[in-house]
């Protein structure tokens, strides 16, 4: 099988499909604090291209895998979270079109965010890449959007009771998950761009 190296362009649909969920936690809080619209319809509106990426990421995470297209055990290190970042954008997706809770979508993203932790340190500890310290804090702040997103879907299930009892912790945690999650998609977009040349030199 020929060797085809597609790294930039899997780092750039993880990019895209955290600034996705990103877009959608942010449009939903500003219909909260203006008191005016429906959250329900920006949910609705984000689940087309959010299962279209999450079903991308799955199915070239899941050919990464049986391929190995990357140099030597990188293909375990990217694949491997790949696959998982899918599934929850799938679980989140499938749970906003049939009207169910958020919370399990958010606890398997929790569960996903700390195995994400768990690569990107063992990932930097044993050197596996040229840029080690980019690589860990990829991994840290997609794992810390992983389990962030366990909080963040129980609040976006329990909006219309804010209305009436906010709690200043739950923006906390907005907050902090804005930020982890513009940080890792930032950081994957770079990296992707950064390898665009390398990695069209590399293709058969």
């Amino acid at each position: 099988m020929a060797f085809v190296d597609n790294l930039a362009f899997g780092l750039f649909a993880i990019s895209f499909t955290g600034f996705l969920l990103l877009y959608t936690v942010t449009s939903m809080y500003f219909v909260y604090r203006s008191k005016k619209g429906d959250y329900d319809t920006h949910l609705a509106a984000s689940s087309v291209p959010m299962g279209l990426a999450g079903a991308y990421l799955v199915l070239a995470g899941f050919v990464g895998q049986m391929v190995w297209p990357l140099p030597g055990s990188y293909n375990i290190l990217f694949f491997d979270p790949m696959v998982a970042f899918g599934l929850v954008a799938l679980a989140f997706c499938l749970a906003i079109r049939y009207k169910v809770s958020l919370e399990n979508a958010g606890f398997l993203g929790l569960m996903v965010g700390v195995m994400t932790v768990l690569y990107g340190i063992t990932g930097y500890h044993i050197g596996l890449t040229q840029e080690p310290i980019a690589l860990l804090a990829l991994y840290m702040f997609y794992g810390i959007g992983g389990i962030l997103a366990y909080p963040v879907s129980m609040i976006a299930d329990r909006l219309p009771g804010l209305k009436k009892n906010p709690w200043v912790g739950w923006h906390v945690i907005l907050a902090l998950f804005w930020v982890s999650m513009f940080a890792a998609s930032a950081l994957a977009a770079y990296i992707g761009y950064s390898a665009i040349g390398g990695h069209l030199l590399s293709a058969p």
